[in-house]
């Protein structure tokens, strides 16, 4: 039988700047304070976000038409706006940490890539918030908090 870890050290907050995904920030801040333990933040971006942009549904705040920039200029031009908005909201949703958090951004299907990175980075604990979807709008458009709990390699708290 596996020997069972209950050291906290680890924890990997998902967001996306959502109202759920602060609170479950604001909750993870509070844990690792009293843990001492450690915070990474992960936001994921799916590729389904770059092709429209692609076909110029809308226009570069400064007036370069989307259409006009590379794929990987759109790319950059997102994750950029992450950097400026959703990871800076969910760092003050952290409150006071003893150290600064990491902060990354991946490109993928968001519980695969939460999932991926619990394992690569030796979290103990993934703080995810919910959106509280159900019935038929969670058939159409899933639970990314259900799916990382029911696929994670560490315990899942699922924050509402």
């Amino acid at each position: 039988m596996a020997e069972v870890t209950t050291a906290i050290s680890h924890v990997l907050v998902p967001t996306d700047g959502s109202e759920g995904a602060l609170k479950a920030a604001a909750f993870a801040g509070q844990l690792a304070r009293t843990l001492d333990a450690r915070i990474s933040v992960i936001l994921v971006q799916s590729e389904d976000l770059i092709m429209p942009h692609a076909w110029g549904a809308g226009e570069y705040p400064a007036g370069t038409p989307y259409s006009s920039m590379s794929v990987d200029e759109i790319r950059d031009m997102l994750e950029q706006r992450l950097r400026e908005k959703e990871l800076p909201a969910t760092v003050r949703a952290l409150g006071s940490l003893g150290q600064e958090p990491e902060s990354s951004i991946v490109w993928g299907h968001a519980a695969e890539e939460i999932c991926r990175f619990a394992q690569e980075h030796n979290v103990d604990l993934i703080v995810i918030g919910s959106h509280g979807r159900t019935g038929i709008r969670r058939a159409l458009l899933g639970s990314v908090s259900h799916a990382v709990a029911n696929q994670a390699p560490c315990p899942v708290t699922i924050v509402r």
